[in-house]
């Protein structure tokens, strides 16, 4: 009983709440009189939280002969009703996620930490953006982060997506690693690069796209997406400041003509 009681507590039955329905399961039917003195409580109170419990679903109640009669339903009707309750709460945070401190320019961040979700991601990512849009990233192709989650095909796919809805690259890499870009993609796409100043190391990836700052890393794959205005301005001026003061500015490797 000592186990039981605890349990209702931990659901937050209040006390009174807790004698009465503790009564009723053991009577099983009955007059609120009876559930009062086996609760050992006022006859007014017990018929209050009576009534309450019918409301939540927790008792029935029937009138026979100008008496009301009180049964408490299945333990499995608990257990369903805040299994409901808990649902309830997942759609609502669901459907609050954008409105969540949306005034208050609170940041937002959401983790991709699989193969899939990341490939999912980024397809999205790219198929939501406009046409014509400008991503600047800030990559490591030494460390072959794109080849651990993504294969040479489905890289290929991208790149056509890209091309096809108009997106130019800017891109930072490492001193001294500009070599280490296949020419493929960089005759396939729009798209310029730029290396860091020397010494500089970087070894994951940076997206700056519209409102989002993402980390990306392929080992082990993960994404992490930011939106938060302050912190995507803030990184953005850092990536102009090095796109403008790169330790070789030189014409990038690419379809495109723009000289660095």
């Amino acid at each position: 009983m000592k186990e039981i009681i605890g349990k209702l507590h931990e659901l937050e039955f209040s006390p009174n709440e807790v004698r009465v329905y503790v009564a009723l399961t053991e009577l099983g039917e009955a007059l609120a009189s009876k559930i009062a003195k086996k609760a050992n409580l006022p006859r007014t109170t017990v018929i209050s939280i009576l009534n309450n419990f019918a409301e939540r679903g927790f008792v029935s109640a029937h009138r026979y002969r100008g008496a009301s009669y009180y049964w408490v339903e299945s333990p499995k009707t608990v257990r369903d009703i805040f299994a409901n309750k808990v649902l309830i709460a997942e759609q609502l945070d669901s459907l609050l996620g954008g409105l969540y401190r949306s005034e208050a320019h609170f940041p937002s961040a959401e983790v991709y930490d699989s193969r899939k979700s990341v490939k999912n991601f980024i397809e999205k990512t790219l198929v939501g953006l406009k046409k014509n849009s400008v991503i600047r990233t800030i990559d490591a192709p030494q460390m072959g982060n794109y080849s651990k989650v993504l294969s040479d095909e489905y890289q290929r796919v991208l790149i056509g997506l890209k091309r096809k809805r108009g997106v130019a690259t800017r891109t930072l890499v490492p001193y001294g690693t500009l070599r280490a870009i296949s020419p493929r993609k960089m005759r396939e796409q729009d798209i310029q690069v730029r290396e860091l100043p020397e010494r500089l190391a970087f070894t994951a990836s940076l997206w700056l796209i519209n409102d989002m700052a993402v980390l990306f890393s392929g080992k082990p794959p993960f994404a992490v997406a930011v939106r938060h205005d302050l912190i995507v301005e803030s990184l953005s001026n850092l990536f102009e400041h090095f796109w403008r003061t790169a330790a070789r500015a030189q014409a990038p490797r690419s379809g495109s003509r723009e000289g660095a």
